[in-house]
């Protein structure tokens, strides 16, 4: 069933809406969190910028990953077929025929292209491009060969903030960097929480990841060893004399019971309930962590 403007039920008869299903190409909630990862960069970055450039500059970048994320839903509709939580999805369900969402998805990289070349400056424009290039050639095929796709995911996931410091700076700064590395290092436990949750849908897939290549307790370990490098990586800002003694207090109140929960997982059995109830209780932990620490960037800047 092709969705028009009206609402139409889909197979598990859920009520859809074309604007609805729109937004579920464009993952719209990872949207959300790179409006929110790139003004941050605009905020801490010194110098000036235009209301008008810095608000065309944030959604360009968001723009951007939904266009990606569009093409990412083309490229993987016969595998979000195979998946329960996914199958759903507009393009499995046919509701969208995919020649229309790669239109949409690549009409609206290009436009957002541009805008960052003209209202902010080339190397921001350049940046988007290689989070794009990565994320729809390298990181989309290789989840099918193997799970260390997650590294190569959580480059252009980590490169908003960055985008949005150059759009102020037209140079890569050190703070920008170290933002940088702090969401790519908080992409790692967090997509490897979810990905013991929904191992199985992911193994009936054909996606590699690390639960099914080395088994959860290995995964369990990448978790705790991921989140104390976050930790240490959180700092920096406070190590570098970007931040104050605010921000380093709330970073080891907070990423110290980050860590903490970390290490819980290790009393759980690889094949119980407890496991699977722990991991999604990290992941939405993670979704707290990451605005606790921008949030006393910007308090104690």
């Amino acid at each position: 069933m092709t969705t028009l403007f009206a609402t139409s039920i889909d197979l598990a008869g859920h009520k859809t809406s074309l604007i609805g299903d729109i937004l579920s190409l464009t993952k719209a909630r990872l949207s959300m969190l790179v409006i929110f990862t790139s003004a941050l960069g605009l905020f801490l970055a010194p110098g000036e910028i235009s209301l008008m450039t810095g608000i065309v500059a944030t959604l360009a970048t968001s723009g951007l990953v939904a266009g990606a994320c569009m093409i990412n839903c083309v490229m993987e509709k016969d595998i979000d077929a195979k998946m329960e939580r996914t199958k759903y999805r507009p393009l499995p369900a046919g509701r969208i025929l995919p020649e229309t969402a790669l239109k949409m998805g690549v009409s609206l990289i290009a436009i957002c292209l541009i805008a960052l070349f003209l209202f902010a400056n080339p190397l921001t424009a350049f940046l988007g491009l290689v989070a794009t290039v990565t994320y729809v050639f390298l990181y989309t095929p290789m989840k099918q060969r193997t799970s260390w796709a997650l590294f190569a995911g959580a480059i252009p996931g980590a490169i908003p903030p960055l985008m949005g410091w150059t759009a102020v700076t037209n140079s890569i700064g050190l703070l920008g960097v170290v933002l940088f590395a702090i969401l790519f290092v908080w992409q790692l436990p967090h997509f490897l929480s979810i990905s013991i949750y929904h191992a199985k849908d992911y193994k009936n897939a054909g996606l590699k990841t690390f639960p099914t290549d080395l088994g959860i307790r290995v995964v369990v370990h990448k978790i705790a060893f991921y989140t104390l490098i976050l930790l240490l990586v959180s700092l920096l800002p406070f190590t570098l004399g970007e931040a104050g003694e605010g921000y380093r207090n709330t970073m080891i109140v907070v990423g110290g019971a980050f860590v903490v929960l970390a290490l819980i997982g290790y009393k759980y059995k690889e094949d119980s309930q407890d496991m699977l109830t722990w991991s999604r209780r990290y992941f939405y932990s993670s979704l707290v962590y990451l605005p606790c620490v921008f949030v006393a960037m910007l308090a104690f800047r």
